[in-house]
C-alpha cells in the first residue's frame, strides 16, 4: 500500500493552513548522473507504472533519484537511486524536480521490471531522516486514556541533567542564551501567540513573577529583527506540519541558503538556546502515527544536535478525530520521556475552557476580545491563545530558572 502524506493538498482542501504547491520545472537538461528529483513523501517504487504493480521498495522523504524515462501520459516515471540499489516506477506528482528538469523530455518507456525476489528495499535521504531508526518501529500508543501530566513541566533531575548538557554545548557553539525560536504551524504563526509580549501589549495580572523571563528573552537575535517574542520565525508557517518544516523547498529564499531546511535556517540565523515546538493540528489529518513520530523525532534531534533545548507541547485535540489526536499527543509525551525534554501539556490546559479553547471549526484556538491575548486576566484566560501564552511563559520561566541558570 502506498504510504503517502498528501499534506499540502489536503491542507488546502480543508482550508486549515495555506500551503504552496510545487510543480515541474522546465528548462535545459541536467547531467544524467546527478539526482534530478527528490521524494516529497514516503513513496513506493513499483515494477510498472500503476498501483496494481508489485512494490519493489520505498523511497523516504527527500530521497534523491535519477530519472530514466516515463510512461506516455508522463504521470509515472522510471527511476533509480543514485547508488542503483533501487530501480522502478513511481508516480511523478509525488516528487520535487531539479531546476532544468522537464519530465516530458525523457523517453517513453514500456519496461516492466521482474517481480521482487527478496524483501522490499528502503532508500532514505542523505543523512539520518529516521527512516531506519529502530525506535520508529516500536508499538504506537493506543490513543486511549488520559495524558496525565502537568500543564507546565516539572524540571526533574533527569531533565535538568540532559538539557543542561545540551544548553552548555550550545553556548560553546555560539547560541544566544537570551533567544528562543518558535517552531510550528498556523497555531504558532499567529500574532496572538507571544507576539503581543514583544510589542508590549500585555498585562500579566496575577502573574507578575513572569516579568523577569519576558525581560530576559526580549532581545533581538540579530540585526534588523525584533525579539524572540515578535520576530517572524523561519520555522513557523501557516502551511507547515512536522514534515514540511524540514523540506528545503519551503525555506525563505531571501535569507536561507540553497537546499537549507526552514528549521535549520531558523536555527542558523537566530542561534537560539531554546526552541518552542508544537505540531499536530494539521498532522493529525494528513499522516499516520508512525510518520508523525518519525518527523517529530527528526525535529527533536535536529534541535539537540545544534545545542538547543527543545520544549515540546501537546496540541489542541480535534474532537472530529479525538482518538487519533490523543494518540499523537501520547507520542509527544513519549518523545519527551525518551529525550528527557520538557513537555507542556497544552491539550489538558485547554479542556476546562469553553469548547476546549477552540473555535467552532474545532481546530483553531480562540482569541480574547479586543486583541487581548496578552492580558492574562481570569476572563481572558477562558480563550485558547491566552491560555497557551500563559503556559508557554510559565514553561520558559521553568526552563530558564531550572536548566539555564
Amino acid at each position: 500500500m502506498l504510504r503517502v502524506t498528501p499534506k499540502r493538498t489536503l491542507l488546502l482542501a480543508l482550508a486549515l493552513c495555506a500551503a504552496l504547491m510545487a510543480g515541474l520545472a522546465t528548462g535545459g537538461p541536467v547531467r544524467a548522473q546527478d539526482p534530478q528529483a527528490w521524494a516529497g513523501y514516503d513513496i513506493n517504487v513499483r515494477t510498472g507504472p500503476g498501483q496494481n504493480y508489485s512494490t519493489l521498495g520505498t523511497l523516504g522523504v527527500d530521497a534523491p533519484v535519477v530519472i530514466e524515462g516515463r510512461n506516455a501520459a508522463s504521470d509515472w516515471m522510471l527511476l533509480r537511486t543514485p547508488d542503483g540499489a533501487l530501480r522502478g516506477w513511481s508516480k511523478a506528482r509525488l516528487f520535487r524536480f531539479a531546476d532544468g528538469v522537464n519530465l516530458a523530455a525523457f523517453p517513453v518507456s514500456e519496461e516492466i521490471l521482474p517481480e521482487p525476489s527478496g524483501p522490499p528495499v528502503s532508500a532514505s535521504a542523505p543523512g539520518d531522516d529516521g527512516a531506519n531508526n529502530p525506535a520508529n518501529n516500536a508499538p504506537l500508543p493506543s490513543g486511549q486514556g488520559e495524558l496525565g501530566v502537568p500543564f507546565v513541566p516539572r524540571i526533574t533531575g533527569g531533565i535538568r541533567s540532559a538539557m543542561r548538557a545540551v544548553y552548555v554545548r550550545g553556548l560553546s557553539m555560539g547560541n544566544n542564551p537570551r533567544v528562543f525560536s518558535k517552531v510550528g504551524d498556523c497555531q504558532t504563526d499567529h500574532w496572538g501567540f507571544l507576539k503581543v509580549f514583544g510589542w508590549g501589549n500585555y498585562d500579566l495580572s496575577q502573574y507578575d513573577e513572569l516579568q523577569p523571563v519576558i525581560d530576559h528573552f526580549k532581545v533581538s537575535p540579530r540585526d534588523g529583527v525584533g525579539n524572540s517574542f515578535d520576530v517572524q520565525s523561519l520555522a513557523s508557517h501557516n502551511g507547515f506540519n512536522s514534515s514540511a518544516v524540514r523540506e528545503s523547498q519551503w525555506a525563505d529564499p531571501n535569507v536561507c541558503q540553497q537546499d537549507e531546511k526552514p528549521l535549520l535556517c531558523e536555527y542558523r540565523l537566530n542561534k537560539p538556546a531554546v526552541s518552542i515546538i508544537m505540531f499536530g493540528t494539521a498532522d493529525v489529518l494528513v499522516m499516520d502515527g508512525v510518520q508523525y513520530r518519525r518527523f517529530m523525532r527528526n525535529i527533536i534531534e535536529d534541535t539537540i544536535d545544534r545545542g538547543i533545548i527543545p520544549i515540546l507541547s501537546t496540541f489542541p485535540e480535534n474532537p472530529a478525530v479525538a482518538e487519533k489526536s490523543r494518540q499523537f499527543n501520547q507520542i509527544v509525551l513519549a518523545l519527551g520521556r525518551e529525550y528527557s525534554a520538557p513537555v507542556m501539556n497544552l491539550a489538558d490546559a485547554l479542556r476546562p475552557l469553553p469548547n476546549w479553547g477552540l473555535d467552532s471549526d474545532g481546530i483553531h484556538l480562540t482569541l480574547a476580545p479586543n486583541e487581548a491575548s496578552g492580558f492574562l486576566t481570569p476572563e481572558n484566560l477562558q480563550y485558547g491563545y491566552s491560555m497557551r501564552n500563559l503556559i508557554v511563559l510559565q514553561t520558559l520561566d521553568a526552563v530558564w530558572r531550572g536548566i539555564m541558570q
